[in-house]
């Protein structure tokens, strides 16, 4: 987790905040990965970090979005769903909960 992660989420009214703070504190570090790539001496594929920014961007957005429509009292099966799947990619972090994982559809 960087550095201050915990503390910018910590206000988060979803009912499953713990996920969605989990997830922006993820994105913040797949963020901070891709920068240093990119400044590393080491050759890099600036495509790829490109890439690495632009997802964790859009997917902070789409979390953000899902919050604002908490805090409007509009939240649904499918918002937190998604929040589930977006979580899924980050499964192998050791604070990962197994109550975050997807319900299967039936």
């Amino acid at each position: 987790m960087t550095a201050g992660s915990t503390d910018r989420h910590a206000d988060l009214p979803l009912r499953n905040d713990d996920l969605v703070e989990f997830l922006l504190a993820r994105f913040d570090e797949d963020e901070e990965a891709a920068r240093f790539v990119q400044l590393s001496p080491a050759p890099t594929n600036q495509a790829l970090v490109s890439h690495v920014l632009r997802d964790a961007e859009a997917k902070r957005q789409l979390v953000e979005y899902f919050r604002d429509l908490e805090q409007r009292g509009q939240r649904g099966a499918t918002m937190e769903h998604a929040l589930r799947l977006i979580g899924q990619t980050y499964a192998d972090h050791p604070h990962y909960r197994d109550e975050w994982r997807p319900v299967p559809s039936s």
